[in-house]
């Protein structure tokens, strides 16, 4: 049921800032935005779109979990975990950072010196306002992502598929949701989104809370956002 809820929820995500966009577009305020002004309001656009793409998908994912009765939240993950596992998250999120940079490194010339195109997107979209993509990529993504992929999808297969099949299903929703959703290579992201969500859906499983996940993944785009803006300048962006 969370595979079936949770690839269409992305979609309607989607669609929701599609129809903001077109929206504004019609109104002629995009079109007027050009040059530095544009450059000035792009950034908080881009905020202002994460926020509705992530908080359609989150009401669409708690509205179905609320048809199970019960603690929603806590059901779905939002449990005190030991204290001990918190300091564990921002080196595990480094060696993880370090594992799926050396894959993708190493798949890149297999498919034609492919470049992670997250990249440019990020820093040009966010342009000097750096502090806005940390709140949208550090804080916002982890938190409704943790809920929705580990909480929902991972939470709902494992009682029907056992902890294996539900790690394995739960990640590879996990990557063709971002390659949908944020856009990128499934070849090249794909295999690294996976490892990603499978550490996280295993952090989950021994933690039995959600929060650590949350830290683990905020501390992963952390450490992905400061090399963007360290890295990504407009002469090797196009």
């Amino acid at each position: 049921m969370g595979i079936l809820v949770a690839v269409p929820a992305v979609l309607v995500a989607v669609s929701a800032v599609a129809v903001v966009t077109i929206g504004l577009h019609q109104v002629g305020l995009i079109g007027a935005l050009t040059g530095a002004a544009g450059r000035a309001v792009l950034p908080f656009y881009n905020l202002a779109t994460t926020i509705v793409f992530y908080g359609v998908l989150l009401a669409v994912v708690v509205f179905f979990a609320t048809r199970h009765g019960g603690r929603v939240w806590r059901e779905l993950g939002l449990r005190r975990p030991p204290w001990w596992v918190f300091p564990l998250m921002p080196a595990l999120a480094l060696a993880l950072q370090f594992a799926t940079a050396l894959l993708s490194t190493a798949l890149s010339p297999l498919l034609g010196g492919m470049t992670n195109p997250q990249g440019c997107s990020i820093s040009q979209g966010f342009g000097q306002d750096a502090y806005l993509g940390v709140i949208a990529i550090v804080l916002i993504a982890p938190v409704v992502e943790e809920i929705t992929f580990r909480g929902f999808i991972y939470g709902g297969l494992r009682g029907r598929l056992g902890t294996t099949w539900a790690v394995v299903v739960s990640s590879l929703v996990f990557a063709l949701s971002h390659t949908l959703s944020v856009g990128g290579s499934i070849l090249l992201l794909g295999p690294s989104l996976f490892i990603a969500g499978g550490a996280l859906a295993l952090v989950y499983q021994r933690s039995r809370s959600l929060y650590p996940g949350m830290v683990l993944h905020g501390s992963f785009n952390l450490i992905a956002v400061i090399l963007i803006f360290l890295t990504s300048t407009a002469s090797n962006c196009h």
